[in-house]
């Protein structure tokens, strides 16, 4: 086996990172679709301060060829108002809160008679905003969007009151038609600024290191989470795996490598002892070859629970020879999948700290470290 001093590479796959808008970071284990809400919310706060703060972009909202000129500028007038509260409530962990319901959710209509909704809340900023699950899970990320951004408006005051749906306001037929276009302008800068996407997602992340020749260095690795059940119960996460898998691997020669790969199956989103549980954790070689390429397990263990779960211990490795493979599990969040946001702000921030990471490392003298993407 070749010293590893002498070269020493990471891979890192960012196609999920580089597509997508995340929420908050937190634990897993509790209901994916609050991961799905919370990335919404992130795109809408990121919306809004691109609107809100800027005076050509403000100039510009609410403007359509179907919005009369008086309602666009009513409209323009009411957001510069409550778009920063809005973004003061939607952030911190003082944030409006979010709660999912099995049960039907009923508002009052404008005939004054029970109207069943996707969301509902109170007027003003005390209480959480309630979301009927089984209609939020068939929605794609801009509807959820839209139907965050109406519910926020409900929290905020504007000229000392808040905005019911049935009350009267300015040129618009009732509360309900002023936000419902608020909402929706904001959804279309959201989409064309490339902070809300097509589909929702899950990334689950890791911190991986490798020690070889009493050499460490490590990565934060993100998986794109693969649900297989309608529920979103149950589900796949992998490093190494599949082709948009990010990892970490040593050459050996200048066509085989090491990698470690992992695949974790969770059967019913950390609720309980269950057979089908499991995370199998591998060093694979893998062998260049005019075809494409061969591999070999080298080494392999399997552990009957899975890391992500919070009663469960968060880290794990596997060793060969003198290389060992170690990953802590950091948090999962929500992701809105993007065809507009090719290259985000939060991948070219991401690439200059790894360039930078790479000429520390060459300053120093240290182990050559390149990244693939």
């Amino acid at each position: 086996m070749t010293n590893f001093r002498k070269a020493f590479y990471i891979i890192i796959s960012l196609y999920s990172i580089s597509s997508a808008a995340s929420g908050t970071v937190i634990g897993n284990g509790g209901d994916p679709i609050f991961e799905f809400l919370n990335a919404a919310r992130s795109s809408m706060v990121e919306t809004i301060r691109s609107v809100v703060f800027k005076k050509e972009e403000l100039d510009k909202f609410c403007s359509s060829d179907k919005i009369e000129m008086e309602k666009q500028r009513f409209c323009r007038h009411f957001f510069e108002i409550v778009g920063p509260q809005i973004i003061e409530l939607n952030r911190g962990q003082d944030r409006t809160k979010f709660a999912l319901k099995e049960e039907a959710l009923y508002v009052e209509g404008p005939d004054g008679k029970p109207m069943a909704v996707a969301a509902r809340t109170q007027l003003g900023p005390l209480g959480v905003v309630e979301f009927h699950r089984g209609s939020v899970k068939t929605m794609i990320p801009t509807q959820v969007l839209f139907l965050i951004s109406h519910e926020s408006q409900h929290k905020v005051e504007f000229e000392g009151k808040s905005i019911s749906d049935n009350q009267e306001i300015g040129p618009f037929a009732d509360g309900r038609e002023l936000l419902d276009t608020v909402a929706s302008a904001l959804t279309e800068v959201a989409k064309k600024k490339g902070f809300i996407g097509s589909q929702f997602g899950i990334q689950d992340i890791f911190d991986c290191s490798v020690e070889a020749d009493d050499s460490s260095f490590g990565a934060r690795i993100p998986s794109a989470r693969r649900f297989s059940s309608d529920d979103l119960m149950s589900y796949e996460t992998s490093m190494g795996k599949n082709p948009t898998d990010g990892t970490v691997f040593l050459p050996e020669t200048s066509g085989s490598k090491l990698l470690l790969r992992m695949m974790i199956s969770e059967p019913n989103n950390c609720g309980g002892a269950h057979v089908d549980r499991f995370n199998q954790v591998q060093i694979v070689r893998s062998i260049s070859t005019d075809e494409g390429f061969e591999e070999e397990v080298l080494a392999e263990r399997m552990f009957f629970e899975n890391p992500m779960c919070p009663q469960a211990k968060h880290d794990f490795g596997i060793s060969y020879e003198q290389v060992s493979f170690s990953c802590n599990y950091f948090g999962s969040t929500g992701t809105t999948s993007s065809q507009y946001s090719v290259f985000s702000k939060e991948m070219k921030n991401s690439l200059s700290s790894l360039e930078s990471k790479k000429e520390s490392f060459l300053s120093r003298g240290s182990p050559a470290l390149d990244f693939y993407f």
